[in-house]
C-alpha cells in the first residue's frame, strides 16, 4: 500500500504530497490516523454507478490487520455498485479537527452475504461489532422491521492512502 503524507497548511507546499512511503498493511499507517479507523468515525464512501456517475454515502467501518470492513444491505445501490465495480474511496475526517483526515482508495476483494450457509454469520457479527462501536448497542437495532433484509460484508484491500495532520501539528491561530 502506498502511503502519501500531505504537507500541512501553513508550510511551503501545503496540501501537496510531501512524501510517499510503502506500507505492507494498515498497521503501517501513522498511529494517529489508525485512530480514524479504530474509533467510531463515520467515513464518506464513494464508488461508481453503472452510468459512470459517483455514488457517495456515509458508512461505518471497522478493520482487521489487512483489510477495511464495510457492511450494507444486499440490493441497495451501494451494494450493486460494489459487486459490479469494486473500486472504492473512503474519506475519514476527525470530527474535532478538519485538518486531521485520511483518504483511502482500495478494492473490494471479498463479499460475504449473511445468508451464506458457511460464512454468513461473519457478516452479522461484523455489523453487530460496528453497532457496539458506533451506537453502544451489542446487536444492530436498525434493521428493516418488515424483515427480509440480508446484510453483506465487504472486505476492502487498501491500495493507497493519503494522510494529513493532527491537532498537534497545526500552528496556533
Amino acid at each position: 500500500m502506498e502511503i502519501s503524507i500531505v504537507t500541512p497548511p501553513g508550510q511551503s507546499g501545503s496540501f501537496t504530497i510531501g512524501s510517499r512511503e510503502r506500507g505492507r498493511s494498515l498497521e503501517d499507517l501513522p498511529e494517529r490516523h489508525l485512530k480514524l479507523l479504530d474509533e467510531p468515525v463515520t467515513a464518506g464512501m464513494a464508488c461508481v454507478n453503472g452510468n459512470g456517475t459517483i455514488h457517495t454515502s456515509p458508512v461505518w467501518v471497522s478493520r482487521d490487520h489487512a483489510e477495511i470492513l464495510l457492511n450494507s444491505v444486499r440490493g441497495r445501490q451501494k451494494d450493486r455498485n460494489l459487486r459490479l465495480r469494486r473500486h472504492v474511496s473512503l474519506l475519514f475526517m476527525d470530527p474535532a479537527d478538519p485538518y486531521h483526515w485520511m483518504a483511502i482508495q482500495g478494492v473490494v476483494v471479498k463479499i460475504i452475504d449473511e445468508d451464506d450457509p458457511v460464512y454468513g454469520t461473519t457478516a452479522t457479527e461484523s455489523l453487530n461489532e460496528m453497532s457496539q462501536s458506533y451506537l453502544g448497542k451489542s446487536t444492530y437495532p436498525l434493521r428493516d422491521p418488515a424483515g427480509g433484509e440480508v446484510r453483506s460484508l465487504y472486505r476492502v484491500r487498501p491500495d493507497r492512502a493519503q494522510v494529513l495532520g493532527t491537532p498537534k501539528e497545526r500552528a496556533s491561530p
